[in-house]
């Protein structure tokens, strides 16, 4: 039952939009989070802290034009957000499903939810909050046999531009939180909205400085440089210690869908109302339809980004300035929607389903000049007829292009389970670009299992069965990009998992 007053409690507000920090905090820190650049996080969450500050002490934006400017925000923060969404579900989740497929169904759902009204939103929210909090702690609970703390100790404090640039960048995204400023009218006890924000941003803190840190201490300098988000996100290239399951894609996925439906649903509401009436649920229809068109452009993001750091922050910001300082004159801020003018998202790009061939397995040996020869071995042999290919090339991204030639089939690498290396090519002085495209590339995770092997690599990447223990390959590239020393499981000539190899 709702109380059917419209009002929301301090508990619903700061569960609504803890958990949109916290599901922000895992997915964004990782990106940046290199030993020189925490300083950026620590930006970020003082540029956070002092919005929230600001909102707590102006009141909010009454002015048609003013929430006009702030709801446009708010759309394309959403619209970004819909499609991150839809990024993640497809690359870990349902990899053979079109992408305009789950972003349909996310935003019906999301338009079911805005349907309720204000109270059933935030009720949602609260309902779902504990779990939400539960599911992130038990899943980063689990990662702890990858944890080394000792990184910590290198971590180096830079206030540089870059820096300050960076910070300013996830600040940006973090502001997505800072539509709590509308709700402010809504409060049944309007005098606890200083005391509910302020534990909001501690919240921010704990969450996006913590997966950051935690972040650093799995994956180091190196396990997630030049990934693209959001599918680089570090979190998402987890596995469990030992392999218990393999990876926990799907599991932290599905953590985030959670979160960033509770999200979409803040952002893309007519927060001003209660229930909203015909007209105003045909307008959700409306903006949601276009939200969907938009998601489904792939420049929908590029675009966004640009809207977002370049316009968008900053009339929020000069619009708090303004609401704090305001005078006679509310309409300060109107010129600035002329800015939002040339913001036009709309259509879909079609995408065809695609045939797939799962890859388990990569065997590595030494080619002819500066080449691989490359054996994917597909883990179907008796039950399909995929025969393991093989090939020469001097990369894994022409060695999938060549197979597209030859088959007209994609390489699929969301189950691939064993890397083997041969001796020799360890050996090899253009072996670490191998090494680089690997880390480079969001197709393969950094759970996968390395081995070195003393015969062919070929020879392992054939068999139907793998092993479920080894060496994750985030540590090679850790040890590579750091210039320390790993060690790698090897694989005897007669087929026997014996000992460790000490690389490079």
């Amino acid at each position: 039952m709702f109380s059917g007053n419209h009002q929301i409690s301090k508990r619903q507000l700061y569960r609504n939009y803890a958990s949109a920090l916290i599901s922000l905090g895992a997915l964004l820190p990782p990106l940046i989070m290199q030993k020189d650049n925490f300083g950026s996080v620590l930006l970020a969450l003082l540029f956070l802290g002092v919005f929230f500050a600001g909102a707590a002490a102006a009141p909010n934006p009454t002015d048609p034009v003013v929430k006009w400017l702030c709801y446009v925000n708010y759309w394309v923060l959403g619209t970004m957000l819909i499609r991150m969404t839809g990024l993640l579900v497809q690359h870990f989740l349902l990899t053979d499903t079109s992408l305009w497929v789950i972003l349909l169904w996310f935003c019906l759902f999301c338009y079911y939810n805005l349907y309720k009204g204000l109270e059933c939103r935030v009720r949602v929210s609260e309902i779902l909050f504990p779990f939400f909090l539960l599911l992130f702690l038990l899943l980063s609970a689990l990662m702890y046999g990858e944890v080394e703390v000792g990184r910590l100790l290198g971590l180096r404090f830079s206030l540089g531009r870059q820096a300050w640039l960076e910070g300013y960048e996830l600040f940006c995204w973090l502001l997505a939180a800072g539509s709590l400023w509308h709700l402010k009218g809504r409060m049944a006890d309007g005098e606890g909205f200083r005391g509910t924000v302020f534990w909001l941003w501690v919240t921010g803190v704990l969450a996006v400085g913590g997966f950051g840190l935690f972040s650093y201490c799995v994956y180091g300098d190196a396990g997630h440089t030049g990934l693209v988000y959001p599918v680089g996100s570090a979190m998402t290239l987890a596995h469990f210690p030992g392999n218990v399951i393999g990876r926990l894609d799907a599991l932290f996925v599905f953590g985030w869908v959670i979160g960033l439906f509770l999200l979409c649903s803040s952002l893309l509401a007519p927060l001003t109302g209660g229930e909203p009436g015909i007209g105003k649920k045909w307008g959700l229809f409306g903006l949601l339809t276009l939200s969907f068109g938009a998601a489904c452009l792939p420049e929908c993001m590029e675009w966004g980004q640009e809207l977002l750091y370049r316009v968008l922050t900053p009339i929020q910001l000069l619009i708090l300035l303004l609401q704090w300082i305001r005078g006679n004159g509310k309409k300060k801020t109107a010129a600035a929607g002329c800015l939002c003018l040339s913001f036009f998202l709309w259509g879909c790009s079609s995408q065809e389903l695609e045939q797939q061939s799962l890859v388990t397995a990569i065997g590595v040996d030494v080619g002819e000049g500066e080449t691989f020869a490359l054996t994917f071995g597909f883990g179907s042999t008796k039950d399909e007829g995929e025969e393991p290919f093989e090939t020469v090339s001097a990369s894994l991204q022409e060695a999938r292009e060549t197979y597209w030639e030859y088959f007209q089939k994609n390489m699929d690498f969301n189950h691939l389970k064993n890397f083997y290396f041969s001796q020799e090519i360890l050996e090899q002085p253009y072996f670490p670009k191998l090494l680089q495209e690997i880390q480079t590339n969001a197709s393969y995770s950094r759970g996968t299992l390395v081995h070195v092997t003393e015969g062919a690599a070929v020879e392992e990447a054939k068999k139907e069965e793998q092993p479920g223990e080894g060496v994750p390959i985030h540590r090679v590239l850790n040890a590579w990009y750091n210039q320390e020393s790993c060690e790698i499981s090897v694989i005897t000539a007669d087929g026997r998992y014996k000992g460790y190899r000490s690389w490079p």
